[in-house]
């Protein structure tokens, strides 16, 4: 009964958390239809803290800015559909920090000679997605827009249609007017050494700050779907932001929970607590 209590109250401990606590290395669960292959890993340094959905206990990652302080989903064939092949990026983020490099979510191979793929950068100017093209460098969208303001949530959204791209920010168009220097043409990402990251990108470009609600879907999303995504975070309703993005076709939905071996040590130090109170009594 004391185990079953002390657990109790520890979970209810990491619901009411606000603040970021350490936790053991923890799984990001796929709710998405691709599943648990599409688990996210997070390093022993991802700290779990309050997320961005109203109703429920919802948690979100929050990350250091340090090298190695991310979440890896391993490649999958469909978070990496080919070129002509329409798909849409979401996630909300809370940066603490930027040194107008931060990479919260992207899936780029720049360790091959021609990039691919995508990656959206935290920038002074705003969200800025980019898409590579396949030679060198360069590359094929590049979208700057909205506004990245420190310490407060975003919803980003980045649709690709099989041949434009678009970017919203809470909600609302941020842009869809290519930057002049780009080719308009999207190389597909298909090394399966690449994976799906948040808070990095292959090669570096680390992120500090929280990210949640990570999702990726086979279909460009409407601006009204996107819209009703952005309203729906602040539902009274428990469930209603995950239900509708199930019900959007999410092949890609994380979750972040910590291990129950984490729930465990957090149980384990509410009973140890609960004795030291009781004998000074």
């Amino acid at each position: 009964m004391i185990i079953r209590s002390a657990l109790s109250v520890s979970i209810a401990l990491i619901g009411l958390c606000t603040t970021p606590f350490a936790s053991a290395a923890f799984i990001s669960p796929n709710t998405g239809s691709l599943g648990a292959a599409a688990n996210g890993s997070n390093a022993d340094s991802v700290l779990l803290g309050l997320g961005v959905v109203t109703a429920g206990a919802d948690k979100a990652a929050y990350y250091n800015g340090i090298a190695g302080t991310n979440t890896v989903v391993p490649f999958q064939l469909g978070l990496n559909p080919a070129a002509a092949s329409p798909f849409t990026i979401e996630f909300w983020a809370n940066p603490a920090t930027s040194d107008n490099d931060d990479t919260p979510v992207s899936n780029r191979d720049a360790v091959s000679a021609n990039r691919s793929g995508w990656v959206f950068f935290q920038r002074a100017a705003g969200w800025n997605f980019r898409m590579y093209n396949g030679s060198g460098g360069g590359l094929g969208w590049d979208l700057t827009g909205g506004t990245s303001t420190l310490n407060s949530w975003s919803h980003v959204v980045a649709t690709w249609n099989g041949s434009a791209a678009t970017l919203y920010v809470n909600g609302v168009l941020a842009d869809n007017t290519n930057d002049p220097a780009a080719t308009g043409v999207y190389n597909a990402n298909t090394s399966t050494n690449i994976n799906f990251l948040a808070a990095a990108t292959d090669t570096g470009s680390p992120y500090n700050g929280a990210v949640d609600e990570v999702a990726f879907y086979g279909t460009a999303l409407s601006a009204g779907q996107i819209l009703n995504h952005f309203n729906a975070v602040s539902s009274a309703t428990p469930g209603a932001y995950y239900s509708l993005i199930q019900s959007d076709g999410a092949r890609l939905q994380l979750s972040n929970v910590p291990e129950p071996s984490a729930i465990a040590m957090l149980a384990m130090a509410t009973v140890a607590l609960g004795a030291r109170r009781s004998r000074k009594r």
